[in-house]
């Protein structure tokens, strides 16, 4: 076993530094794929949550970016296209047991 314990640690090296080479200034990683099943299902609690928070009816329509963070779970901010062409922001911490709470909803214009 112990000869496994270094090259595991070289994988996991290699992986980090894969990440760390991708992740923006302020610590935010792109997230490639906007129609992965896991990031409809964050924007989809987003809204869902908004909704039942504000009291509104608003519907998600896009995805327009998104970008996630590990910080003792995983951040994800998203710009969301919901309404009548209206962009909101919307924050969505998910724990490692996969619980999610909505840090922020906020609209970007009009």
């Amino acid at each position: 076993m112990k000869r496994q314990t270094p090259a595991l640690s070289l994988l996991f090296i290699a992986i980090t530094m894969a990440v760390v080479d991708v992740t923006l200034a302020d610590g935010w990683i792109p997230i490639k794929n906007l129609e992965n099943k896991h990031v409809v299902k964050i924007a989809e609690f987003a809204v869902k949550e908004h909704n039942r928070q504000a009291g509104s009816e608003l519907r998600l329509y896009s995805i327009h970016k998104g970008e996630l963070q590990v910080n003792e779970g995983t951040d994800y901010r998203l710009l969301l296209a919901v309404g009548a062409g209206s962009l909101y922001e919307a924050v969505v911490h998910e724990s490692s047991d996969y619980s999610t709470v909505l840090m922020s909803f906020v609209p970007l214009n009009g």
